[in-house]
């Protein structure tokens, strides 16, 4: 059923295809009795090239809108992480972090960020570097872990759909959205890799729909994130209508920047909140200490320049 628009775009695009090759064979009979039929050359049917290109665009189209359809709807027999009721003011290297809300200094209503973690979790010290960074600039930070609560650290374990990651962030913006020192409204979504999958789906009003949420992420960054799946699906979804930043670095073959090309460029032509940055020589996890053996160049100038992009966009949007 995958592929049922696939196989009926090609049936269609056969029957047309044979028609014209029938009509062709029989105007060539009789032409070639007027006239020496032409030697080495492939004749083309205009009207059949033409039913060809638009049958297979259509047939992608339908796929990929059938394929983000599941990437919102793919959380079946997963439940939301909980997060920890108790709220902390200090982080440290050695504080507990997952799902785990941590306040500044500060009196009123703060404005929050949800930290949507990598494919490896919660492990990399990148992880608590950006959420103090966040706590510095006056934001309540809540961090997320979707991996640790389901028995596993990494993706290399056991990969997650991005609905469950999604689905999670909305638990977690719920649950801020309760506590008596947060502004609803002003709940921002911070993303990394996986992570940033889930900030470009939360821009999507059909997220709120599909979790039934009643409060909306304010805006989102996804960090080294991209627009296509290798299945064709779109993490980037047309109807994108909350401010969405995004990061790349130019050397990023895990998620190359080039499948949002052009569709950044039309989207903001249609006048919709993206924005992106492209950090030159930058490699997949520039943040990440430690990696290299992965193919992650840590880059301090750059995971500082990002951070800075980062909290200026949520206070642009505050």
């Amino acid at each position: 059923m995958k592929y049922l628009p696939l196989r009926l775009a090609f049936g269609l695009v056969h029957r047309q295809a044979t028609l014209f090759i029938r009509r062709d064979s029989h105007i060539n009979h009789i032409r070639h009795r007027i006239q020496p039929p032409h030697r080495n050359m492939l004749s083309i049917n205009p009207f059949v090239l033409l039913s060809l290109l638009i049958s297979l665009y259509v047939a992608s189209f339908n796929q990929a809108v059938a394929q983000t359809g599941t990437l919102l709807d793919n959380y079946a027999g997963y439940s939301a992480v909980p997060i920890d009721p108790a709220v902390k003011s200090e982080l440290g290297t050695f504080t507990s972090i997952g799902n785990t809300v941590f306040k500044p200094d500060g009196a009123g209503k703060l404005p929050a960020a949800v930290i949507v973690h990598t494919c490896g979790g919660v492990q990399n010290e990148h992880i608590r570097r950006h959420a103090n960074e966040l706590l510095e600039a006056g934001f309540v930070v809540l961090i997320q872990d979707s991996h640790t609560p389901r028995g596993f650290r990494t993706c290399r374990e056991r990969p997650i759909p991005f609905a469950v990651g999604l689905m999670d962030a909305y638990a977690g913006l719920n649950h801020l959205a309760t506590l008596p020192f947060v502004d609803a409204e002003r709940v921002f979504l911070a993303g990394y890799s996986y992570g940033g999958f889930v900030a470009m789906l939360a821009s999507s009003p059909r997220s709120t729909t599909t979790f039934k949420s009643q409060v909306r992420f304010r805006a989102a960054v996804a960090h080294y994130a991209n627009c296509v799946r290798p299945s064709g699906a779109r993490t980037l979804l047309e109807d994108l209508d909350r401010p969405l930043l995004m990061l790349f670095g130019e050397r990023d073959t895990e998620t190359p920047m080039a499948t949002c090309f052009p569709l950044l460029d039309e989207l903001l032509v249609k006048g919709q909140p993206v924005s992106w940055h492209v950090y030159p020589g930058m490699t997949h996890g520039w943040d990440k200490q430690g990696e290299s053996s992965n193919g992650y160049i840590f880059d301090r100038p750059a995971a500082l320049d990002a951070t800075r992009r980062m909290i200026e966009f949520f206070n642009q949007h505050k």
